[in-house]
């Protein structure tokens, strides 16, 4: 494909489907077209496809409601099918490597290769006092049948996938440290690292990343969804009423606990609702920060950014920091992009960003 031409990045979750189209290189990253739409229940289920002909009518009618190109689209998957794993290598040259991988990978993954997709990437390649090389890698390792069935899906849809990654990666390059043409936050020391935490409505994808580069991931099997049922359990009110609460209410502040239209009494008892439900969310992403830091990794977390449906939870970031014991903020998945020729406005698109950043870093992929 040509570096010039348009590239699409879709973004399945469990309540909502996500997609950005953008053309150009990397010295002009365009956006030409991105949308969001919800999905009904029980299509997608933790990061795996639950019902094929169901999800395909729904990706049929998404895809000609936003306008994109072609037919072809790059996918992010998250799921507990798929194993991420470190391992180092000799310095060998690529095709070697790739060998290399192939044969080892079964003594590092719990599924059987004659079963799985694999893919790498390269962390690091170090030169030791004696001359010797060592490349790191970090090891994809996917469940071919689970692959299989979003394949299925896009073909039911008159679509196809012309490339998987994981969401990870495109966390990271949605996310990058490095300077760009919308820039808000100030890039990571040397030995720093940054926590990426998508917080979808089934599922949370945690990557850690050094220089733009993904060194651990995890996929947490709770998202903003369990708030949004805990809500409906104790209030007795409808899910869409339910999750307008947690983006307007919200979890306890800092700040002024006034809501248009509430009692200060409803306030505070949604407030205490909801951070007894993020509770142990927040301990996941804490037992996950420690396991990182207790492997060999190139820099401690100095900082998590926060995106998804769940970082539009009201005072989400300053509950995971109070928490966490380290800043928080929601990230912006605009900054590899230079210019908005999409028909939404820019008012509009920063809104929507949140949810589209695994989308936005799919689509940034091509041109590399």
């Amino acid at each position: 494909m040509a570096k010039s031409a348009a590239r699409v990045g879709l973004d399945l979750e469990q309540t909502m489907v996500a997609a950005a189209q953008i053309k150009g290189t990397k010295q002009a990253q365009v956006l030409t077209s991105a949308a969001v739409r919800s999905l009904p229940e029980g299509l997608v289920f933790e990061g795996e496809v639950a019902d094929v002909d169901g999800l395909a009518q729904e990706l049929k009618r998404f895809w000609k409601e936003g306008g994109f190109a072609g037919k072809r689209f790059r996918l992010g998957v998250a799921n507990q099918k798929i194993v991420v794993r470190t391992m180092e290598f000799p310095g060998i040259d690529e095709k070697e490597l790739r060998a290399a991988v192939e044969f080892q990978a079964q003594e590092a993954i719990p599924i059987p290769v004659a079963e799985a997709i694999l893919d790498y990437q390269v962390l690091s390649t170090t030169t030791a006092d004696d001359g010797s090389v060592k490349q790191k890698i970090l090891l994809v390792a996917a469940q071919r049948d689970m692959i299989q069935q979003f394949v299925d899906v896009a073909k039911k849809a008159g679509l196809s996938i012309e490339g998987i990654d994981l969401q990870a990666f495109a966390l990271a390059r949605s996310l990058s440290e490095t300077t760009s043409f919308i820039d808000d936050g100030a890039p990571a020391q040397p030995g720093e690292a940054t926590a990426l935490i998508n917080i979808g409505a089934g599922i949370t994808n945690l990557a850690v990343a050094v220089g733009g580069l993904p060194q651990f991931t995890r996929v947490i099997n709770l998202g903003c969804d369990s708030l949004v049922q805990t809500l409906v359990a104790n209030r007795g009110i409808e899910r869409d009423e339910a999750d307008a609460l947690r983006i307007s209410v919200g979890l306890s502040g800092d700040g002024p606990d006034e809501v248009a239209g509430l009692e200060p009494d409803t306030v505070a008892e949604i407030h205490h609702v909801l951070d007894g439900a993020t509770e142990a969310f927040s301990d996941e992403i804490r037992r996950s920060i420690d396991y990182y830091h207790t492997q060999e990794h190139e820099g401690a977390i100095a900082k998590l950014l926060l995106t998804g449906s769940g970082s539009l939870t009201r005072n989400i970031c300053h509950y995971l920091s109070q928490a966490l014991h380290l800043p928080v903020e929601v990230g912006n998945a605009l900054k590899e992009v230079g210019e908005n020729k999409s028909k939404l406005s820019q008012a509009e698109l920063e809104a929507m960003a949140p949810r589209l950043a695994i989308a936005i870093g799919l689509a940034l992929e091509g041109e590399e």
